[in-house]
């Protein structure tokens, strides 16, 4: 990767403000959250995945405001390796662009 390698690293505040959003907002439990880009210009952006029930949901956190998280581009209903496969095609996606 051109700009980082390591796409776990996120504030702890971050991670709070993310998990509570998705737990208010679609009722789930965070089980990863990590970067979506590699850029340093796109360091609001995060991907997701959270259990609920026996299924997973995949999506993209957006925290460009302070105080406002922004949950986009759900994929529900996946299993835990879908979920998985979707934040990886993203990551990949989106980085081949840059």
């Amino acid at each position: 990767m051109k700009f980082m390698t390591d796409f776990t690293t996120i504030y702890e505040d971050v991670s709070k403000a993310i998990a509570n959003e998705i737990w208010n907002s679609l009722e789930a439990t965070p089980i990863v959250i990590c970067r979506y880009s590699n850029h340093p210009d796109d360091d609001y952006l995060w991907l997701y995945v959270a259990q609920k029930c026996d299924t997973y949901i995949a999506g993209l956190a957006n925290t460009s405001r302070k105080g406002y998280v922004g949950l986009y581009e759900n994929h529900y209903g996946c299993t835990f390796k879908q979920a998985m496969e979707i934040t990886t095609n993203k990551i990949n996606d989106f980085n081949e662009e840059r």
